[in-house]
């Protein structure tokens, strides 16, 4: 009986042959490879929602300080030739011209920033500008982001349109910000007012 309870436990001291072992490897690899997966889509998820969040806050941030620019300003032009937003300051504000430009994002290549620059030359918002300030980043386009109406009676208005993205393989991610502003300080119009009617020189 001794021999026989000797010989069975022998035989349970043998251990894993190398077929159990590849199986269970495997199964392992395959349950570390889809928690790996999980983890990694998760972490690329948050630092995407956190560039969008912090794109959106910059968007927000920027709309403030030009609604701050517009109600001081006695005149506001929309350049057409080059994008800009000038804005004329009133006497009682910082009495300083200021215009807004949208130029290639220093963070990702097809996406703009927007600037605020006291530059008066024709290179604003250019390399050599050393007053421009970058206010917002990743704005998918640099054309069409105010445009300029006078109804008659009232005073001049800009309208603001600020596309925000930072995925730029994707056009449903895209948050816009839009929002029109009274110049407060301008002339009210009467009759048929045009943009040279509220001009900012230079």
């Amino acid at each position: 009986m001794s021999r026989r309870l000797w010989r069975l436990a022998r035989r349970d001291q043998r251990g894993y042959t190398m077929v159990e072992m590849l199986v269970v490897m495997m199964i392992l690899g395959i349950v570390l490879t889809g928690l790996t997966t999980v983890f990694v889509s998760g972490s690329h998820a948050e630092i995407d929602l956190n560039r969008r969040f912090q794109a959106q806050q910059q968007a927000r941030l920027a709309l403030d300080k030009i609604r701050a620019d517009l109600h001081c300003a006695s005149a506001a032009e929309v350049d057409a030739t080059y994008g800009y937003l000038k804005v004329a300051e009133n006497s009682n504000c910082s009495a300083t011209n200021v215009t807004w430009c949208a130029a290639a994002s220093p963070n990702m290549t097809g996406r703009y920033a927007l600037y605020r620059t006291t530059d008066t030359t024709t290179n604003r918002c250019g390399a050599s500008d050393t007053t421009k300030v970058m206010i917002a980043d990743y704005l998918t386009r640099n054309t069409g982001l105010w445009s300029f109406s006078a109804p008659n009676g009232m005073l001049e208005l800009i309208s603001v349109d600020f596309p925000i993205s930072v995925n730029p393989s994707s056009s449903r991610d895209v948050y816009e910000l839009k929002d029109t502003i009274v110049a407060r300080n301008s002339t009210r119009c009467s009759g048929t007012c045009t943009q040279s009617t509220y001009a900012v020189s230079p």
